[in-house]
């Protein structure tokens, strides 16, 4: 079979008629309403479990109707009728939440007594169940809840929907042609270091030239935060918040960011090698991606798709089956166009619908890892599609593994059946772990900082000085880093759709250089407790999954474990 790149098939969402779609929806939650009345405290188990039940019906629903409108949105924001609808939607299943937030009011507030009664007979909903007890104190009042959600309905969620209406329509001019920004990045890694650095300032400009209004989403976007999250529900500062959504205890996040800091002189070592790799005089921000030698960016669709495969089957069996699912159901939208939103992403839907993959695929190797990533996500959601409509989905930091796992089996294959190219794959992996690690730590701190800044009404120029400033220190004194990277956070989507999910991408890496030096040193045996871990979703706390594979991830001695395979690399290349 050959395989051909293609807009995804959104067929088995099951969404002919939006319309229709939210009548369905609109049905079954008045019928749910009509049994309020039996949420008592002296409630049966057996009619509590039939409400779960009947919610994670009604989840399944408005979750299709919700995944639809976004990847019609995702897939081209110059649709007006997409963006209509999408807007359209978020403003239902907002009305669908509020609805429904009675249920889960009355569950935390019940009595310790009643509430551990039926959790203990939940079964498959336990987790859930705690989780939902679990944020009692940074809930409020029935009346409160709806309005916060009315207000990101048309405040917060509308500021994201204005900020991808804005970067999706920026244009780049670059060589005589319009790029898409995908293909800009082909260019900031290219052999020649002025194409680099004009791709720079052309990835950049729009960013820049709009910079007060992107500031000015972004300032909102934090205020936001800040005011509902730290004033009205308690939490002890803005990245608690992500953590408490993540249900990773604080002191895990703050070693992994203490062990990123400590070992960012590793990179210092690194991009000095490299620069003399280049010959270069002066290594330049510009530069840090820059290949060892000239990639020919010409791998076919179908080549990238037979290797990632290939990969996959020599892994593990189930991986292959459910990476090929994905493919063969057309859930892949590859093609690069106009208003397609940018960057890559896997998005899940219900336990019994496949997962589907954006990415805009240019025929090189960073695509054809890409893919591998992708496809990882989806592996890890199928996985765990044995969880309930509540737990399927990993938590942030844990729903990195899979996918960067499948990275650095790509990886090792290539290495493989290519020895010669063994040094420039080395090369490629360090410019990938400091993107993935380093880097996205220091978006985590800059978040950090910004949120302060904000409070104490600074503008979006200091910010963004704040945020250059701490980027040399990252990089060291021998990087020189021009005055535009000021503004490089704001092409970031992620600090503006869901601060603090960078820290992510560092808990993801790290973690999985520690498991594949594992695997590596176990074979099969591991496998299984990696194919168990993936297939546990989010039915337990992130400590609890981890600890199948004998991680502790509170402990600064785990993280550095991952900066010692790193070391390990850098040390190949010194010598």
């Amino acid at each position: 079979m050959q395989y051909k790149q293609s807009r995804w098939d959104l067929l088995a969402l099951g969404i002919k008629n939006i319309e229709a779609s939210m009548k369905t929806i609109e049905e079954r939650v008045a019928s749910f309403e009509k049994k309020k009345k039996l949420l008592k405290n002296t409630i049966s188990q057996k009619t509590f479990l039939s409400l779960i039940a009947e919610l994670e019906d009604i989840v399944r629903l408005t979750t299709k109707l919700g995944v639809y409108a976004n990847l019609r949105f995702s897939e081209n924001s110059k649709d007006q009728k997409a963006v209509a609808e999408m807007s359209s939607v978020e403003q239902f299943l907002t009305q669908i939440q509020n609805r429904l937030l009675y249920f889960s009011l009355w569950f935390k507030h019940l009595p310790q007594s009643k509430a551990s009664e039926l959790i203990n007979a939940s079964k498959k909903y336990k987790y859930y169940l705690e989780y939902m007890r679990k944020l009692k104190p940074h809930t409020l009042e029935e009346k409160e809840e709806k309005i916060i959600n009315i207000k990101d309905n048309t405040g917060q969620s509308a500021l994201l929907t204005l900020y991808e209406l804005i970067t999706s329509h920026f244009e780049f001019k670059f060589q005589g042609k319009n790029r898409t920004q995908e293909e800009m990045y082909q260019f900031i890694r290219n052999k020649s270091s002025k194409v680099r650095e004009q791709a720079y300032k052309t990835l950049l400009a729009p960013y820049i030239k709009n910079k007060d209004i992107l500031g000015e989403i972004y300032k909102n976007i934090l205020n936001d935060w800040r005011a509902e999250n730290i004033e009205l529900r308690g939490h002890r500062s803005p990245i608690a918040v992500r953590n408490t959504i993540n249900d990773i205890p604080d002191e895990a996040v703050e070693a992994l960011l203490a062990v990123c800091s400590r070992n960012e002189h590793l990179f210092t070592r690194f991009f000095e090698i490299k620069r003399k790799r280049l010959k270069l005089k002066t290594l330049r921000r510009v530069d840090i991606y820059a290949p060892i030698r000239k990639e020919k960016a010409d791998i076919p669709y179908d080549t990238a798709v037979q290797l990632v495969l290939s990969t996959f089957q020599g892994f593990n069996q189930e991986f292959y089956d459910a990476a090929k699912k994905i493919i063969d159901n057309n859930h892949v939208h590859s093609t690069v166009q106009q208003g397609k939103r940018p960057g890559a992403f896997c998005c899940s839907s219900t336990t019994s619908i496949l997962p589907y993959i954006l990415l805009s695929y240019t025929k090189t190797w960073r695509d054809v890892s890409t893919l591998a990533h992708e496809l990882g996500h989806g592996i890890h959601a199928i996985l765990a599609s044995k969880q309930t409509e509540f737990t399927q989905e990993a938590c942030l930091p844990l729903a990195e593994t899979a996918s960067i796992f499948s990275e650095m089996l790509l990886s090792e294959k290539i290495l493989k059946e290519n020895p010669n190219a063994a040094k420039q794959l080395i090369f490629m992996k360090l410019d990938d772990i400091y993107a993935s690690i380093i880097r996205q730590a220091g978006f985590v701190r800059f978040e950090i900082q910004a949120h302060e800044m904000i409070k104490q009404g600074k503008t979006v120029d200091e910010m963004s000085q704040a945020y250059l400033a701490a980027l040399r220190q990252q990089l060291g004194k021998n990087v020189e880093v021009d005055d535009i990277f000021a503004y490089e956070w704001a092409y970031i989507p992620h600090i503006f759709h869901t601060p603090f999910y960078c820290y992510a991408y560092a808990f993801g890496n790290l973690l999985t250089l520690a498991l594949y030096k594992k695997y590596k040193q176990e074979g099969e045996p591991f496998v299984k407790k990696i194919i168990t871990m993936l297939s546990m979703g989010s039915s337990a706390s992130p400590v609890e999954i981890t600890k199948i594979v004998g991680v502790d991830i509170t402990s600064q001695a785990f993280w550095q474990q991952g900066f010692d395979a790193i070391e390990e690399m850098i040390r190949q290349l010194e010598e």
